[in-house]
Parts: structure tokens; sequence; C-alpha cells
């Protein structure tokens, strides 16, 4: 007879989880001392244990196991349950397919972005720019993403009712007069569009010292495409700092700059 330390040595299932088993009814003890509780089981449930152990190994629920390891288990009840179980493993797949799809579609991306940055970087003065545009603040890099899709839908709603729909939007970041904020504007230029309902005058400082790159098409994530660049120019002994600027041409390419100083 085994003890219940010696069991779970010889089968790799903790204790606190062949006592669970024994509460839910999973695994009986061969024999329980009356005087102290102890439990024994016979060298033959070593087997039940690691079948249950494989069981749940390969997901199946501890409800399943019982009706798996049951003496008077029916073919239609075994066929039910392992079809469950494949329509559960199938749905997995297919998101972990997914998610693979995801990961080496970004992988790519950054390929093609590292591409990008060494074919089209330029580091020279960047101009000031007046947008009438919207503007929001978020607290996290995190969110801008979010607070983008906002800006661009509502700006675009109020361009295509200007009949502007081919105006080039300029989205901008400011990090640097905020501490606890980060300002989000969406806008353009003020020489394109009048000031209208919820639109103000935005001033975009110029830098002597910036980077520009350009992208054909918007790259698969814009926040990959800034980290390219900073490895980039990291390389070069510098990196960016101030306010962030980001165009969406009317070809469908997008625009990124950004003032630059030296790496201290």
């Amino acid at each position: 007879m085994l003890s219940i330390g010696e069991l779970a040595h010889r089968t790799g299932a903790s204790r606190r989880m062949l006592r669970h088993w024994e509460e839910i009814g999973l695994l009986a003890p061969a024999e329980v001392d009356q005087r102290t509780g102890y439990r024994k089981y016979s060298a033959s449930q070593t087997g039940r244990v690691r079948a249950i152990t494989a069981l749940r190994a390969v997901g199946f629920g501890l409800e399943a196991i019982a009706d798996l390891l049951s003496s008077d288990l029916s073919e239609a009840r075994l066929v039910a349950l392992l079809r469950a179980r494949e329509v559960e493993l199938m749905a997995q797949v297919s998101e972990a397919t997914t998610r693979l799809q995801e990961v080496r579609g970004r992988l790519d991306s950054l390929e093609g972005g590292r591409r990008t940055v060494m074919n089209s970087l330029e580091l020279g003065p960047l101009p000031g720019l007046q947008l009438v545009a919207l503007q929001t603040s978020v607290g996290d890099e995190s969110e801008i993403g979010v607070a983008v899709a906002e800006l661009t839908r509502a700006l675009r709603s109020q361009l295509a009712e200007l009949r502007r729909d081919d105006a080039e939007i300029v989205l901008a970041y400011d990090g640097m007069a905020d501490e606890q904020a980060i300002s989000v504007t969406a806008g353009v230029p003020a020489a394109d569009l009048e000031l209208g309902h919820e639109l103000a005058l935005v001033a975009v400082p110029s830098s002597e010292r910036g980077v520009t790159v350009r992208y054909e098409s918007a790259p698969r994530s814009i926040g990959d495409a800034w980290i390219t660049l900073d490895a980039r120019l990291e390389q070069n002994g510098l990196r960016t700092e101030g306010v962030y600027r980001q165009t969406l041409t009317a070809e469908g390419g997008v625009v990124l700059q950004a003032p630059v100083v030296a790496l201290s």
C-alpha cells in the first residue's frame, strides 16, 4: 500500500490535487485508517492517477474525466465527449493560428519598416505648422491609438461636409508640455480649411534639427514604425524629442517627422 505522499511522488500529482480528486469522487483511497484518518492507496491506483493527469493535460474537465474513466462508459457518451473536446481544440487552433499570423505580420512589417527607414530617412529642419484641428489628451501612449481613431473620424466627417476629402491630415503628439498627459491633435494646414465647429487653431513648433521618414503605404503598426525609426537614429547617436508629427497623405502614404537631439 502507498501513502498519499508516495502516490504523489510516483505519479507527479500534488497531494493537494489528490485530495481534491478524492473530494469530488474521482479517486477513492483503497483504505482509510479510522483512528488516524491516514489514507492508503493500492499500487494499481497509480495507473488511474496517471490517466487522470493525462486527460487533464489534453484539456478534459474533471466531470468529463469521471465519465471517461467510468466502468459503464457507453460508446455514445465516449464519442460525445471526444467530439466536444475536438470542437474546443479546433477553436483553440484557429485562435492560435490567427495570433501566429498577427505575429508574423508584425515581424514582416518591422522588416519592411527597417528597409523604408534605411531608404528614406532624411535629417534636416522641420518647418512650423499652423493647423485647423481637433484636440484631446490621453494619459498614456497605449491610449493614443483610440484617440487618433476618434479624432480622425470626426475630422474626416467635417472634411466630407466641406468636400475636402482630399486634404492631408496631420497628427501631432506632444508629451512635453504636460508631464501628466499627452496632447493628441488631428488637423489640416490652416491654409486648406477655415475654422469651424469644434475646430481650433493649433501651432506645431518648428525644429532646427529633425527627422523625416516617408512610407508609401501606411505601416501595419505606427508604434512599431516609430520604434524602428528610433532604433536607426540611435545608431547615429540621435534620438527623437518634442512634438511628433504623422502626416496621412492623400495617396495613402504616411510621413513621420520629429525633432532630434544628440544622445546624452
